[in-house]
Parts: structure tokens; C-alpha cells; sequence
């Protein structure tokens, strides 16, 4: 063989050898390369999840004071934290409370819901300005409330009512 077919040889021998270097090393290389990348980016975010528990922690504690402030524990049903807000909203409004059934449990459009029966006695005032209170505390939807003028016969004293049926929707 001579000079100039040797150097043909060995080009066409290199351009062959190529695509096999790529396949046996190159492309190894960049496999590997992706996954430590991939890796680092997965232990920036094992060290963000530390910063991030001790956020939810500091979170978890203002959420408790706020419960706390509010007289709201875990175990108080809807119902015990209503009378509460009643309650509390009694001690500075002439309204008495006359009648706070169990509730009554609906299924409406595939959701369920139940419906708290209150009755409550006061003047006009107080009873509309403790229906502004309601629904400023946005606890349901005041489903229907009724005005009823009633007599005591005994004294012979008439007074005023409110029928209230307050629909709070269950979430499963």
C-alpha cells in the first residue's frame, strides 16, 4: 500500500470509529452527567425541606394561638362553637334564646348539609342587628328566618321572635 491510500484508510477507519465512541463513552458520559444534576437538585430541595418544616411549625403555632385567642379546641362540634358566638354576642344585645334544636341532616344536589332550627326572642332591633351578626360571621347560609309575634298570657305581654334555620354545608 502506499503513502496516500494509508491516509484513506485510516480517515475512513476514523469517521467509522466515531459513531461507536459516541455510543460506547460520550453518551455514558452525558447519562451521568444529567443524573448528578438531577441529584444536586434534589438535595437543594432536602435542604429547603428542612427550612421549610421549621416555617410550618412557626406556622402551626400562630394557627393554634389564633384557636386559642377564639376559645375553638379540636373536639368542639359546629354546634358548641355556634352557641358560643351566641353566647358571646348575647352578653351585649337584648336577645334571649329560646329554642337550639339538634340538626337536621340533608342531602341537596349530592352534597350533604345540615340545618341548625334556632329560635330566638328579642325586639325588632336586635334581632335584625343579630342577623347582621350572622352573616358578618359567615358560619352558613341563612337559609330562611321568620319574624313571629307572639303573646304571653300570663302577663299579658306580647313579644317578638325570629325563627332562624342556618345551612351549613358538610365537607367529606
Amino acid at each position: 500500500m502506499d503513502y496516500k491510500r494509508k491516509k484513506i484508510f485510516l480517515g475512513i477507519t476514523c469517521l467509522l470509529c466515531i459513531p461507536f465512541i459516541y455510543f460506547f463513552t460520550i453518551s455514558k458520559t452525558i447519562t451521568i452527567k444529567e443524573s448528578y444534576n438531577s441529584l444536586l437538585k434534589e438535595d437543594m430541595k432536602m435542604k429547603n425541606i428542612t427550612s421549610n418544616i421549621s416555617l410550618l411549625k412557626q406556622e402551626n403555632k400562630y394557627i393554634d394561638s389564633i384557636l386559642i385567642n377564639e376559645n375553638v379546641s379540636v373536639n368542639n362540634s359546629f354546634q358548641q362553637i355556634l352557641l358560643k358566638k351566641i353566647n358571646t354576642y348575647k352578653e351585649s344585645n337584648p336577645i334571649e334564646i329560646i329554642k337550639f334544636k339538634n340538626p337536621v341532616n340533608i342531602t341537596e344536589n349530592s352534597n350533604i348539609s345540615q340545618l341548625y332550627p334556632i329560635t330566638i326572642k328579642g325586639s325588632f332591633n336586635a334581632l335584625l342587628a343579630f342577623l347582621n351578626f350572622f352573616e358578618q360571621e359567615g358560619f352558613g347560609e341563612i337559609k330562611s328566618f321568620s319574624f313571629i309575634k307572639n303573646k304571653d298570657y300570663s302577663r299579658n305581654k306580647e313579644y317578638l321572635t325570629l325563627d332562624l334555620y342556618l345551612k351549613k354545608i358538610l365537607v367529606d
